[in-house]
Formats: C-alpha cells, structure tokens, sequence
C-alpha cells in the first residue's frame, strides 16, 4: 500500500483529536454505529499513514465523540449510534432547505459498478471549462471514496466553503472500497497525474472518462 507522507498526522499515533477531525471528514450529515465508527477511523488512519492508538482503555473515537457532544458537533439519538450534523462555518447547523437546495446540484453525470459503497470524482465547472478553453482534455478532479451516501460526503467538504457547486462526473459502486479507490489513485500517479500544488493527496488532472477507462481496464471484468 502505498502511504501519504503528505497526511498531517503522517507516522502519528491516532489520539482523541485526529479521531475528531476524521469522524468530522468521514461522517458529517449521517447516523453511524459507533463500533462501525471506530473501526473506518481506525482504517482510515492507518491507510493514510497514521498509527494505531496507544490507548488500553478508552477509544480515542469514543473520547472524541464525547467532547464532540458537549459542543453540540455529535449526537447519540440511540443507544450506539451516532449523528453527526453538519456545521457552517459559523458551527451552525446547516438548514434543511439550503442542504437540498445543494443536494439537487450533486446529481452524478454517470454512475457505473455495482455494490453498497463508491468510489467518486467530482470537480468544479470553473476547471472544465478553462480545460475547454485551452484544448484540454483534462482539469483538476477529486477522486475519493465513501461507504455511505455520495451526497452528503461530497456536500460535507464543500457546502459553505466554495463559490461553486461541484459536479459529480463519475460514481463507481463497489464492495472493495480501498482497493479500487487506491488503484485508481496509484495508477494516476504513476502517470504523473497527481496535483502537487493540491491540499491533500486525491486531486489530479485527469477526467472522467479516463477514470472510467481506468476502472474499466482494471475492474471491468470483476464487478
């Protein structure tokens, strides 16, 4: 597997803090079972190039999620589960009238695969079109992954931050969540086509039909 020495808590041992920043990017706008909770945490930090908790005790994602409920960021409507509402900028709950609003923007222009989880990319009009202008075939695109809705995920990273909607060019559904969404990636970089000047690690110039391409050279005959 290849490791992201770009992740900020690269070589760092998962502590109540970077589990609250990961449960934030990973589950904003769902309901999740806190033992399915800890263990995407736990995955996802190592995958990035975290390591392990050092805690006997007390989970860092179960000390996270408590302070997380006294600033009004989580939410326990059932015994074991966990809602994590979304936040403004302002850490206001986002209203459910400007939440739809977005979500009717996030339509997928082509959704291909099967199974119960996504890998996605998604970009903003403002890349295609200069691309267009330029003779290009590719623009920046996001390519990332999710075990539960695209929407929200996509929503959750962009809805007060950007002059823009994304656009969701591609949805791959699968049941081997990393292993697709870390081929893609590893095969884009072997062709140079990662962003360097991006933050974080899963924007490239590519676009979607060659992630297609992509997806189908190496899955097309799996799924």
């Amino acid at each position: 597997m290849l490791m992201n020495n770009q992740y900020k808590y690269f070589g760092r041992t998962l502590t109540p803090g970077i589990a609250e920043e990961l449960i934030q990017e990973l589950f904003t706008g769902q309901t999740v079972q806190k033992l399915e909770m800890m263990r995407v945490v736990d995955e996802t930090h190592r995958e990035r190039g975290g390591e392990p908790s050092a805690a006997r005790h007390h989970h860092p994602v179960m000390l996270a999620l408590g302070k997380m409920r006294k600033k009004g960021q989580a939410e326990s409507p059932s015994p074991g589960n966990w809602f994590i509402p979304s936040i403004s900028q302002d850490n206001e709950s986002v209203d459910d009238e400007s939440v739809n609003a977005e979500e009717a923007n996030l339509d997928s222009e082509r959704t291909v695969g099967s199974g119960k989880q996504s890998v996605y990319l998604y970009y903003f009009p403002a890349y295609q079109c200069l691309a267009e202008l330029l003779d290009e075939e590719a623009w920046p695109c996001k390519i990332g992954k999710t075990r539960y809705d695209v929407v929200n995920r996509i929503s959750s990273q962009t809805r007060t931050a950007l002059p823009e909607y994304p656009k969701v060019g591609l949805i791959i559904k699968t049941d081997e969540l990393s292993l697709m969404e870390n081929t893609i990636q590893n095969i884009l970089r072997l062709q140079g086509k990662q962003k360097q000047d991006a933050p974080g690690n899963e924007w490239f110039i590519t676009s979607p039909s060659e992630v297609e391409r992509v997806y189908e050279n190496n899955f097309g005959n799996l799924q």
